[in-house]
Order: C-alpha cells, then structure tokens, then sequence
C-alpha cells in the first residue's frame, strides 16, 4: 500500500522527462560559459595564457571529484536532491564568479561551479534510466544529451554575440542564474522515483551497505570500471580534436580565423544532430552495434581527414567525425549505468569521472605531442583512442565477476 502511494504521488514521465530535457541545454550553456570570455578575463585580471589555463584546470578537478559525491547523494536519498544541490551551487558560484574583484576568487568561482555542474550531469545522465515508457535505455540517453549539445552550441554563440556588443563579461553570469534558479523551483516541485522503486538504496539487497562498501563493489564492477575507461578514451578523443581542431586547421591547411571556427562549428552542429538519430536508431540496435560503428568510423575519419588539403573535403569528414562521436557518451552510459539499480548514482559518478580524467589528460597530451612531432601527428592520438574506446566498452559487456564484496 505503501509503495502504490509512493507510485501515485510521482510525477508523470513526461514530466520527468522536460526537466531532464531542460536541465541539459542549461547544463550545456554554464559548462561552457568560461570559455568564450577567456581573453577577456585575460585583459580584466591582467594575466597570461598560462595562468589563466590554471583557472580552466581548477574547474576541470571541481568535475573530477564532484561526482562522486552526487552519486553517493543519489543512491541515499533521490536524484531530486542530487539535482537541486547542484543548481543551489551553480547560481551561489555564477554570483560570485560574477562579482570576483581578484583573479583568486574567479579561480574558486570557477572550481565549485563546476561541482555544482557535475552534480547536475550525473543527475542528467541518471534520469533517463528511470523515465518509463520512452524506449530503451541508451535511445533515451541519446535523445537527453542531445539537448546538452544544443547548450553547447547555442550558448558559445550568444555569450559571443553579447560580448562583441556590449565589451562586458560579468552580466553574463547574473544572465544564467536566471534559468538555473527556475530549474531549481521546478525540480523542488517534481516528484521522481528513488531508487529501488520508491525506497533508498540503502534499504534494497543491490544498494545495502554504507558509502564505502558501495564504492567498493562498484569499483569491482567490471562494467563500472571499464565503461569509465571507455568513456576516458571516448572524451580524449573528442577534446583532442574539439580543443585543437581550430589550430590544425590554420597551422596545416592555412586557414583564416573564419574558415577554421567553421570547422569547429561544423563538428558540433553534427555531434548534436548526431545525438538525435542515435536516439531513434538506438530503437533498434543495441549500444554494442552503435559504439563499435562509431568507434571505427571516427578512426578512420581522423585518419583521412590527416590527408586531406581542400576546404569542402575537410568539412565533410568533419561532420562524418562529429557523427560517429556523438553516440558514444550517452550509448555506452545508458548501457551500462543502470546494472545495478541500487548503486546507480555511483556507477555513473565512476564513469563521469573517468571522461573528466580523459579530458584532462588528452587535451593535454595532443597540445605536448604537437609541440614535439607537429599537429598532423598530434591527431593520430584521438584516432586510436576511438579504438580503445570499443575495446573497453566490448569488454565493459562481458558478464560481471562474482567476487564479495569487502566488508
């Protein structure tokens, strides 16, 4: 009887399914907001190119250890919880990196805007394994990261616009928490699931146990940790090439600054609408036969695009990479996230932590490989991450070890 009210007194799908929709085209824009004004945070604070990529490295450690703790968040209490503390983070941190007189403060403006943005992806990314009735897990997870990308696309440009018009940065910050503070009384108002179905996780046989022994068996998941070192190839992969593609463009086919952020654009444009065809075909294929396309398809359309000289052929292959990237994240976190109901939140905290790592990482490693051996070498790195990449999703599918776990 207990459960039936529970049932009752959560919201419709559709409902659930708008905000998971809308919190990801806003966690697309905030993810983003730092990066179009760099040069004029630059002339603001008075520093160099170095120190403010310790500004742009401070935000990415605020997503490498922030999900790990909505995951906890999640499988104790709700996702509802999860997601609201992120957005109560996101508009105390806009405000204040909004306000910041010193170059310091900005720093830690930036680190804990993006653990309340971290809060608000693994919320994102765990929402859709609990909306009912909207095809398979992975199709969903396609569709919802999809509207991330729309964030992503539109919000680089209209910060762009904004800037060029008005010379200022700091109102862009006091712009976003607008939306983020309505996304935050819309979700104390909606009712979503807990896991195992209306109880905590900790009261439920896959979820039983405190924080450390569900780190533990998570961490001994085969699929937890394999998918975490899938998605580690898959996001060095794309910001090898999306970080770097605008100076390969001009330092190896010379061309002007117009021409070279079109190419950027281009690839995005397809990662979005790629997301969006990912959703309906993964109706009916499986994540196995999606990623191991796309793994295999973006190599060899890294690998082409290294020979290529001419404007139109460049284009081109990128949109066939922006494509073939564009399932990966939400196929391979849909497939795998959602294997052990009651410790979901942390198997997606692992494996977001494992794509921060890879972007870390490999937007690093290209930048130091071109320094040494040219940007054309440099791009061989994304090519064969994509091949590791389904190797580890491949085995990340293999049937789970039965070992205890630790107590």
């Amino acid at each position: 009887m207990k459960d039936s009210r529970s049932a009752h007194n959560i919201s419709s799908p559709r409902a659930i399914f708008l905000l998971n929709c809308a919190a990801m085209v806003q966690h697309g824009v905030v993810l983003l907001i730092v990066g179009p004004i760099v040069p004029n945070l630059m002339a603001t604070f008075g520093v160099g190119e170095a120190t403010t990529g310790m500004l742009l490295g401070v935000g990415s450690l605020g997503f490498l250890w922030g999900p790990l703790i909505a995951g906890a968040i999640i499988d104790r209490a709700s996702v509802r919880r999860a997601l609201l503390i992120g957005f109560l983070i996101e508009i105390v941190f806009l405000l204040l990196f909004g306000l910041s007189g010193a170059f310091a403060v900005a720093v830690l403006a930036n680190l804990f805007l993006h653990l309340g943005a971290s809060f608000v992806e693994i919320s994102g990314s765990y929402l859709p394994t609990i909306i009912p009735g909207l095809g398979r897990a992975h199709s969903r997870m396609n569709l919802i990261h999809a509207f991330f990308s729309v964030g992503a696309f539109i919000g680089p440009f209209l910060i762009g616009l904004y800037v060029e018009a008005s010379g200022r940065w700091r109102p862009l910050f006091f712009f976003a928490i607008v939306p983020t503070a309505l996304l935050a009384l819309w979700t104390i108002r909606l009712r979503v699931p807990r896991p195992g179905g209306g109880a905590s996780a900790f009261n439920n046989p896959e979820g039983a146990g405190g924080m450390k022994e569900n780190l533990i068996a998570v961490l001994h998941s085969r699929g937890a940790v394999w998918g975490a070192l899938c998605l580690l190839c898959y996001v060095g992969a794309e910001v090898g090439i999306s970080s770097w593609i605008v100076y390969y463009l001009q330092k190896v086919l010379e061309f002007d600054t117009v021409k070279s952020a079109a190419g950027l654009s281009v690839l995005w444009v397809f990662i979005m609408a790629g997301r969006y065809f990912n959703s309906i075909l993964g109706r009916h294929m499986s994540a196995k036969a999606l990623v191991t396309i796309s793994g295999f398809g973006g190599f060899a359309g890294v690998i082409v695009f290294l020979l290529v000289d001419g404007a139109a052929l460049a284009y081109i292959l990128l949109a066939w990479i922006g494509l073939c990237l564009s399932g990966v994240f939400p196929n391979v976190m849909g497939e795998l996230n959602n294997r052990d109901p009651g410790r979901a939140g942390l198997v997606t905290a692992v494996m977001t932590m494992g794509a921060a790592l890879g972007g870390g990482i490999f937007q690093w490693l290209v930048g130091l490989v071109a320094d040494f051996a040219g940007i054309r070498a440099a791009f061989v790195i994304p090519a064969v991450l994509q091949i590791l990449m389904v190797v580890s999703f491949l085995y990340a599918l293999k049937p789970e070890r039965q070992s205890p776990v630790r107590r």
